[in-house]
């Protein structure tokens, strides 16, 4: 038998592990990639606070929407002036604002809503502000008018705008926000008191013609007239006669001591006079006041 050294085989091994080794490999990893977790994507953008994305400035801006407000209800004030001015001399409300001599200034728009005997109601709107408006009405009326977004209703002679949420309905309200105090204002406190007395002598005149349609008598006392017209704030009415074919009246206010205006109407005994100036009314029906 022929026998083969045992140096060969290692000669013959070497060449069958090499070819072995070849065709195994290990995996590689790339450069920067996580073992375990892919990479995490960029963070979006956080959201800004206007929701609108309005940039502060431009219109329907917070600060620019408060300036438009102002302007609102600056002119709405300047309304309510005008008016009861009209009314203390005229005895009736007038629903042409160019007779009232009032113009609003510039990007704003006032419209009266409606204009009775008794009373009147206005909405203002500015160019910067779209679907939101004031309100402001004066005098009997029916149901107060309501402001276009919020649907909000204020007080007589108070303007009330868009500029604030209704307050939500709960068992225990929360506190009324800080900025509901802008619509606390009765415009008809900035009102010239003799205006405001004249203005409640002429309601007088009506508030007893209707008595007397009912009771056959003019009323002695201001309480019974009290359903028909409520007096405006500072103003105190006091009947100083009447009867069945005459009736006198006096109408004093907190901001004019010592001062007053009074009316008469019918054949009454003696006309009554101011308690300053012992100012007379020449024509019945017609307020004059101390100066």
């Amino acid at each position: 038998m022929l026998r083969v050294p045992r140096w060969s085989w290692l000669l013959l091994a070497g060449p069958l592990m090499t070819s072995a080794c070849s065709d195994w490999s290990v995996p590689r990893i790339a450069a920067g990639a996580a073992s375990d977790t892919a990479p995490e994507p960029p963070s979006s953008p956080k959201p800004s606070g206007n929701r609108r994305g309005v940039k502060a400035g431009e219109p329907g801006s917070a600060a620019r929407e408060a300036e438009s407000f102002a302007r609102i209800r600056g002119a709405l004030r300047r309304l309510v002036g005008a008016q009861e001015t009209f009314f203390a001399e005229n005895g009736f409300y007038s629903g042409d604002l160019a007779v009232l001599g009032f113009a609003p200034e510039k990007n704003l728009q006032v419209r009266l809503l409606w204009v009775t005997q008794d009373g009147w109601a206005a909405s203002g709107t500015h160019a910067n502000l779209a679907d939101k408006d004031c309100v402001v009405f004066v005098g009997k009326v029916h149901a107060p008018p309501t402001t276009l977004r919020y649907v909000r209703e204020g007080r007589e002679g108070t303007p009330v705008c868009d500029d604030a949420r209704p307050a939500p309905v709960a068992p225990r309200p929360p506190p009324e926000p800080v900025e509901a105090s802008r619509d606390t204002g009765n415009a008809l406190d900035a009102v010239n008191p003799r205006t405001l007395m004249m203005a409640d002598l002429r309601n007088l005149v009506r508030s007893q013609e209707t008595y007397f349609a009912n009771q056959g008598v003019y009323a002695r006392r201001t309480e019974p007239l009290a359903l028909q017209y409520l007096w405006r704030p500072g103003v105190r009415v006091r009947i100083l006669s009447a009867d069945r074919q005459s009736w006198a009246a006096k109408a004093t206010h907190a901001r004019l001591p010592g001062k007053s205006c009074i009316i008469w109407f019918g054949t009454v005994s003696q006309r009554p006079v101011t308690d300053a100036q012992r100012r007379q009314s020449q024509a019945a029906g017609s307020p004059v006041c101390d100066e």
